[in-house]
């Protein structure tokens, strides 16, 4: 069946309205909520990692298969940005390192997530796993090559100094303080084609 917007728009408000008026009753899954706590066996208190807004978070961690895994994720209360709200991308972000398995129901490591950095050669269809070290390196020696091909030190009389060879795109997820730093290194090396979120 196909919904128009028209259409969701219309159910949207009559579920709205249910919900405000007390036609839908959420006691059932207030009392659930209630009786069913998350569990965990260590805390920690973090940042979201989807934008660049800084949300506290509260992280739960769990011991599966004899190692700790982030099982549960809410807002932090103490938090003077989000005051214990959350966004659902950032509550749903336990799912980075473990998934509810469909036939348990219970949680398991998320087979998908990547651990290692991963190569693939020119004209290979196949990647494999490098240690960050040599992924570091890798990269450390294709910026430098990249620079130095691309450098230039004047225009006509002037001194110019830049790299045009490469561009910085920075991710929305960093903040002022990476953003500061990321913007630092690139026009160190002569960097022009710069943009973040956070406008440094």
């Amino acid at each position: 069946m196909a919904i128009t917007r028209r259409d969701f728009m219309k159910i949207s408000a009559a579920t709205g309205a249910g919900v405000m008026f007390g036609v839908f009753d959420l006691k059932p899954i207030v009392a659930y909520a209630q009786a069913n706590p998350p569990v965990w066996t260590a805390e920690a208190v973090s940042v979201g990692c989807y934008c660049s807004g800084g949300c506290g978070i509260i992280v739960g961690k769990n011991t599966i298969g004899g190692n700790e895994y982030v099982t549960y994720v809410q807002g932090n209360p103490d938090s003077p940005i989000n005051k214990g709200a959350l966004c659902s991308k950032c509550t749903s972000s336990a799912q980075l390192s473990t998934i509810v398995s469909d036939d348990s129901g219970t949680r398991i490591p998320n087979p998908k997530r990547m651990t290692q950095p991963l190569k693939r050669s020119a004209g290979s269809s196949s990647w494999t796993p490098i240690s960050w070290t040599q992924a570091i390196s890798e990269i450390a020696a294709k910026v430098q090559a990249t620079r130095d091909a691309n450098f230039t030190e004047t225009e006509g009389s002037l001194t110019v100094n830049r790299c045009t060879g490469i561009g910085c795109l920075g991710a929305s997820s960093i903040n002022n303080e990476p953003a500061y730093l990321i913007g630092k290194l690139m026009r160190s090396i002569g960097v022009v084609y710069l943009e973040t979120q956070a406008r440094n």
